[in-house]
């Protein structure tokens, strides 16, 4: 019954973590957005942290018998602060090894490792789980206390069914997503090969040397030919692409 009841917390926290990220980048970003691995409205990796406080804070032999509001802040400061940033660095780490894409990137912050966590928000977390466990973590051991373990368990059930669902949908979609992307790509480098090499075939020698001998390809304004504008950093793409055919054909 217990870890049926546990389930519920990681459930309820995940649901909580995603109206948070949501509310977040919606004010952010001016904007409602969806955010989230799962399709549902649920963030595990918040429901994960939680839970693992709840065991830290209530099982580990240093920590068992004392109440919330007696742990002293900097303890749960520096546990949830170093367990924030082993999860957050993990998940990330794992879902871009299983999916090649990133769900969050710290790289335009301040004190960023690989992009997937930062100190900032390493520290913010801390601070949000001195919160939860002084303030939200005691009235989550009351509810837990007193909730039927039979409706526990059937509750449990239910949500773990929709989970399980969601999961399977959403990993199916990924799936689906990433065969589609490397379909298209190499689809696509079929083209730029035939592109590059026609291109290639088309330059007379002043023009080869002219393109071994450029640094690099900058464009201040807007390029426009035939009354549209092009993109200038496919251009940029197209002639570093060409550049390193000339250089690899000497």
């Amino acid at each position: 019954m217990f870890i049926c009841k546990i389930f519920i917390e990681f459930m309820v926290y995940s649901f909580i973590g995603w109206i948070y990220e949501c509310t977040y980048c919606t004010v952010k970003e001016g904007h409602w957005s969806n955010r989230g691995f799962l399709f549902g409205p649920i963030c595990p990796i918040y429901g994960t942290g939680t839970v693992l406080t709840i065991l830290i804070f209530e099982y580990l032999p240093m920590f068992r018998n004392v109440p919330y509001d007696q742990i002293p802040m900097w303890k749960i400061f520096l546990v949830c602060s170093i367990g924030s940033f082993f999860l957050e660095y993990g998940t990330s780490y794992l879902l871009e090894k299983r999916f090649h894409a990133v769900w969050w990137d710290y790289n335009d912050m301040p004190l960023n490792l690989n992009g997937r966590v930062c100190v900032p928000a390493t520290l913010g977390f801390g601070v949000a789980g001195i919160f939860v466990t002084r303030f939200v973590l005691p009235l989550s051991m009351k509810f837990r206390n007193t909730m039927n373990p039979y409706a526990a368990e059937i509750i449990a059930l239910l949500l773990m069914a929709y989970l399980a669902a969601d999961l399977v949908l959403t990993v199916s979609s990924l799936y689906h997503l990433l065969s589609m992307v490397e379909n298209a790509m190499s689809e696509f480098d079929v083209r730029m090969e035939e592109v590059f090499q026609a291109a290639v075939e088309r330059l007379d020698f002043r023009q080869k040397y002219q393109l071994k001998n450029i640094k690099i390809f900058r464009y201040k304004k807007p390029v426009f030919r035939g009354g549209k504008m092009l993109n200038t950093e496919k251009l940029y793409e197209l002639f570093r692409g060409l550049q390193d055919r000339i250089r690899a054909s000497k």
